[in-house]
């Protein structure tokens, strides 16, 4: 498993801002509109190889021409006082029979995220998701 960087910003006193589906892809949703309302910029993503099978297969004449897998994409912005990295990862891997990030391989990506926000010194890593409560949002 492998993170590719397509270059290697120079951040001071980076956050690393993850955001990963859940239900209703919530937490996706909330990182990646404060993504594109900075315009942060893409810098590197995971490899699907290993983590994801193609979620979309293209063949024409008989030939495959496409495949597509799930983004797990690392973003940049360099604001006055910190730095920010975000993380969008549009599905959770799992080696456990299908169940939804379970096991291993949900391991090894949570990991290869953390690697990058070690790489680039972040000081703080806030996550992003969602999943169903019985609790009403008015309750304490």
């Amino acid at each position: 498993m492998v993170v590719r960087f397509y270059g290697e910003p120079e951040l001071k006193k980076p956050v690393l801002i993850a955001g990963w589906p859940g239900i209703g892809n919530i937490g996706i949703a909330a990182v990646d509109t404060l993504r594109e309302q900075i315009q942060a910029e893409e810098f590197g993503k995971i490899e699907p190889w290993g983590f994801f099978y193609p979620k979309k297969v293209s063949i024409k004449g008989g030939l495959l021409r496409d495949l597509e897998f799930p983004i797990n994409n690392f973003y940049y912005k360099r604001l006055e006082r910190k730095d920010l990295i975000f993380f969008i990862g549009e599905e959770q891997p799992s080696s456990q029979g299908g169940f939804y990030a379970k096991g291993e391989k949900a391991y090894e990506m949570a990991n290869l995220v953390l690697d990058v926000a070690e790489k680039f010194g972040c000081q703080r890593v806030y996550t992003s998701g969602a999943c169903v409560s019985p609790i009403h949002h008015r309750m304490k």
